[in-house]
């Protein structure tokens, strides 16, 4: 099917229209029927850009609405003659819908923080399908009223902070699902998260805990982001690397040890390591202070294979160093869930 979409223009087309109309239908009208869409579907694109690739900009005539297929963007403005980015958006989301709504210039510059594709839908488009959907129309001007809210409040965030959302692209975080922080307010430097770490994984732990930035009071840690678009998994000959259903990348035993992914991830949250003989629980070593001062012994023979956050996915209390952490200073959360809790956290200040 690959070779045949390859080659033959005319099945490429069919497929693609296929899949902009049932990205519509997901996206933007779900209570439309497939038969309606499709003359919307016939004008949409297909778009691919580069990181720091504009998609348009402060100024520009708004003449088209982008839903973020994968990858993320930055929406930024110009703030006392230089630019400040004041949010970010990631895939399964829309962009542009305001200009359009309001029938007005772009009010900022959207561009791509990291490898990302969209489907654009023409001012013409998007009216017809508002115009098919009144519901949808209802339900788009709501999310505008809530995007300028938000985004106002973003923006002063930014401003007085020194560049919150700058520091998460800066960071890799607008490519993450998922991101371990610690509140260093709360943090009393015990090391349970890396115990706990290690004691679900044989030994060795996935996290290092002193290192990584710090924006603020809040601490990011070196451990997975579980990329939207996993570097790692770009180049695994075994094909080891996966996803599962709720959204962890993790590491199978099929392993080949060859370290492309840890070479590969721009994060240096991989890495190769043996497996480590059986250590105490970190209830023992708390308890009775089993496995203190012990020196671990590798099996020099064994293959180093990777090693990488997998979430904990396996249990069903979820991540172990969120929950061995005693002061509730570690948490797992989305990067929206970032930029709320450290604007959150500001505010409290």
């Amino acid at each position: 099917m690959i070779k045949l979409i390859s080659s033959v223009d005319a099945v490429r087309e069919v497929i693609d229209r296929l899949f902009i109309t049932r990205t519509i239908q997901t996206g933007f009208a779900p209570k439309a029927s497939f038969e309606d869409l499709q003359s919307i579907a016939a004008r949409a694109k297909i778009n691919k850009f580069k990181p720091n690739q504009v998609v348009f900009a402060e100024g520009d005539h708004a003449d088209s609405l982008h839903l973020i297929r994968n990858g993320s963007v930055s929406i930024s403005r110009t703030m006392g003659g230089s630019e400040v980015v004041i949010s970010y958006v990631a895939a399964g989301n829309y962009v542009g819908e305001m200009g359009l709504l309001g029938n007005t210039s772009r009010s900022a510059t959207v561009r791509a923080t990291v490898p990302t594709e969209t489907i654009s839908l023409d001012a013409t488009a998007f009216g017809e399908l508002l115009d098919h959907n009144p519901e949808l129309r209802a339900e788009m001007e709501g999310v505008m009223r809530k995007r300028v809210s938000s985004n106002a409040q973003t923006q002063a965030s930014a401003e007085n902070s020194g560049g919150l959302i700058s520091f998460m692209i800066k960071q890799g975080l607008g490519e993450a699902t998922d991101i371990l922080l610690i509140d260093e307010s709360l943090c009393v430097g015990c090391d349970n998260c890396e115990k706990a770490c290690a004691g679900t994984h044989g030994g060795t732990s996935r996290l290092d805990r002193a290192a990584g930035p710090t924006f603020a009071n809040v601490h990011v840690p070196t451990s997975c982001r579980h990329c939207e678009d996993p570097h790692c998994m770009k180049d695994c000959p075994p094909d080891a690397i996966r996803r599962s259903p709720s959204g962890e990348v993790y590491i199978q035993d099929n392993c080949i040890g060859c370290g492309n992914c840890e070479r590969n991830c721009p994060y240096g949250v991989i890495h190769m390591s043996a497996p480590k003989p059986a250590q105490p629980s970190l209830l023992s070593s708390l308890l009775f202070g089993l496995g203190e001062n012990k020196k671990v012994e590798y099996d020099k023979k064994a293959l180093k294979k990777a090693v990488k956050c997998d979430m904990c996915k396996d249990l069903s209390g979820g991540p172990a160093c969120v929950r061995a952490c005693p002061t509730g200073a570690a948490l797992r959360v989305s990067p929206q869930e970032f930029v709320d809790y450290v604007t959150t956290e500001a505010a409290e200040r």
